[in-house]
């Protein structure tokens, strides 16, 4: 039986009060408690009026053992006098049981002591791997830290860590201690590892248990680095001689230490895939942008009774409100008009005790205004499956929802003018388009038919719109080939204008190629007609400032452009014959290079004071 000293666990003083109070059930007995080396620990003895007490060097008359389970804290002894026998027995046997459940309460508070400092030291570890392993991003770094952390919370002689790859080949990523120590684990718990991908499980393995060369290891504790899906690696610790056996609590760390460090190293994977991803689609980095910046959720979680426990820093940059003026008060009180549009979320999720997902509104906060937050709440529970609280997950999605309205609203206006191609270019980058008004130089171009209400009144209505549309999709197939936006059909005739809304170095000469194209396109019907069933356009493009943007009323706009060049190209094209292009000087400065014109030489235009250069398109240099 083992032996332990009584003063270990209570105090003298205590004792020796506990002995007196109990010597005046037993007059003129004389009580002591010896401890296991023989050493009275106290004693005590109420003597009756004239009795002497009993000797103190007489022999002890009475010893009753002081045992607790299988410990041994030394003995209850007695001088009875003149006593009656059976009563001091009886009074020492009380004494005894006394201190005994006496001793076993304090061990018991020593046990749980015990186990609170194992909490402490598990919670203090969790704590330390949120800091470090988990906070890291970067998976070559990661092996290290968690051989750091292993060193740190674990008395070993040298420890590794190994990373298994695609083809299940281990490889040794990071180590410590002595460099032949670390292979000499490698090759000793290469073989037993194969059981342990199986099972998954940590294990501790001594030096009967080890099939391989040991050498100076004679223990070693292994913890997988267990992901969702797979196993992603291995922890080795190894003890030599001078240290003891690793133990079930060594395991328990090591295991909780390897568990975080496969989250951690799966998250740092998936991150740096995501970055890469992100860094392929160029074109979309603005949208990108967008969406990563609402990856980051706000967390809030409350108690039993709807006061907040917890709120992170996006939950405060999302709603607003700093966490100090929140934790520990209500989150009806604190969250204003949300927390009255969240209140009926909480009861359900609290009556039905499950999760609700996806919930989206738009509250107006105090500090940002109208929002659009989707929530999702669940019950929290603690380790014994009961429900304490409920945490709330509040993604911001204000600037995503106000994005995808600019989109339709780009793609409402424009999809109706431009190839869609185009409209997808303005989508890639919203900034670059402004719907109000805004100035900048534009090519207009203007083609109608000529002779077109004459040649109608000889056909029959359903006649003459087919060959209309016809003339008219021939037109716009070849500005639309030229990314040339179509401002609008008037009549028998069509307006495009060129840069705009998309920005085009090289609009003057697009708008030329789309005339060109419309006379091409002209030559190859008229061979296939009579002449009296051949029509033309006469088409007008100058270049110059214009306002562009959509106009019109707030119920019906247009996306078009105003200006003394819009104008001019109107009259051009009345000017112009059937299958002649007509340019301003401005137009033809800025193609003079690429094509070959025929001066016309100064024509007058309605609306303006003086006339106007003309040059007459020939073709392509």
């Amino acid at each position: 039986m083992q032996q332990m000293s009584i003063n270990r666990l209570l105090s003298r003083r205590m004792l020796a009060d506990y002995l007196k109070r109990f010597a005046g059930m037993l007059p003129d007995v004389v009580v002591a408690l010896i401890d296991t080396d023989g050493g009275v620990v106290a004693e005590a003895c109420q003597a009756s009026d004239g009795v002497p007490p009993p000797s103190t060097t007489a022999p002890w008359e009475y010893v009753l053992p002081l045992t607790a389970g299988n410990i041994e804290f030394g003995a209850v002894v007695a001088r009875a006098g003149n006593l009656e026998p059976a009563r001091v027995e009886s009074g020492l046997q009380f004494l005894r049981h006394s201190l005994t459940m006496l001793i076993e309460r304090v061990l018991e508070s020593r046990a749980l002591a015990q186990e609170t400092l194992g909490r402490y030291r598990e919670i203090n570890l969790l704590y330390s791997i949120g800091q470090t392993i988990s906070a890291s991003l970067d998976p070559d770094e990661i092996p290290d830290l968690v051989i750091a952390e292993a060193r740190r919370i674990i008395q070993v002689q040298g420890g590794i860590v190994l990373l298994l790859d695609a083809a299940g080949n281990l490889s040794l990523r990071s180590r410590f201690g002595d460099e032949d120590l670390g292979n000499l684990l490698y090759q000793t718990a290469y073989a037993p590892l194969q059981e342990v991908l199986i099972s998954g499980e940590p294990h501790i393995w001594t030096t009967s248990e080890l099939g391989g060369p040991s050498g100076s290891i004679v223990s070693i504790l292994e913890a997988p680095l267990k992901g969702r899906e797979q196993i992603l690696g291995f922890v080795l610790l190894g003890r030599g001689a001078e240290q003891p056996v690793f133990t079930a609590d060594d395991e328990k760390l090591l295991a909780a230490l390897a568990s975080h460090a496969a989250i951690a190293m799966e998250n740092a994977r998936l991150f740096a895939d995501v970055k890469n991803q992100r860094d392929a689609m160029a074109a979309m980095k603005n949208y990108m942008d967008n969406i990563f910046a609402s990856i980051a959720s706000g967390v809030i979680t409350t108690d039993g009774q709807g006061s907040i426990t917890l709120m992170n820093r996006a939950a405060e940059r999302i709603l607003g409100i700093s966490s100090a003026v929140t934790l520990g008060r209500p989150y009806l009180e604190v969250l204003s008009e949300l927390g009255a549009k969240i209140a009926p979320l909480m009861d359900l999720v609290k009556s039905r005790d499950e999760s609700l997902v996806g919930y989206e509104m738009e509250p107006v906060l105090p500090k940002r205004g109208p929002v659009v937050l989707r929530l999702n709440l669940s019950p929290l529970k603690d380790n014994r499956e009961a429900t304490n609280g409920i945490a709330i997950v509040v993604d911001d999605l204000t600037e995503r929802r106000q994005l995808e309205a600019q989109a339709r609203r780009i793609r409402q206006t424009f999809e109706q003018y431009v190839v869609p191609h185009v409209v997808e270019q303005l989508l890639s980058d919203p900034e670059s388009v402004r719907l109000g008004g805004a100035r900048r130089e534009v090519t207009t171009l203007f083609a109608d038919i000529r002779g077109f209400t004459a040649f109608s009144e000889k056909l029959e209505p359903e006649v003459t719109v087919e060959v209309l549309n016809r003339y008219l999709t021939l037109a716009s197939e070849a500005i639309l080939s030229e990314e040339g936006t179509l401002d609008k059909f008037f009549g028998d005739g069509v307006m495009a204008l060129f840069n705009a809304p998309l920005s085009q170095a090289d609009h003057t000469l697009r708008a030329v190629k789309s005339a060109l194209k419309i006379r091409e396109a002209l030559c190859d019907i008229h061979a296939q007609l009579p002449p009296e069933d051949r029509l033309a356009f006469g088409i007008g493009i100058t270049t110059g400032p214009a306002v562009v943007g959509s106009i019109g009323s707030h119920t019906i706009k247009n996306y078009t452009a105003i200006g003394d060049c819009v104008s001019l190209a109107f009259r051009l094209q009345s000017h112009a014959a059937p299958l002649q292009i007509l340019l301003n000087t401005t137009a033809y400065d800025h193609i003079c290079s690429h094509v070959r014109v025929r001066e016309l030489g100064y024509v007058q235009v309605k609306g303006h004071s003086e006339p106007d250069l003309v040059f007459e398109v020939l073709g392509l240099r």
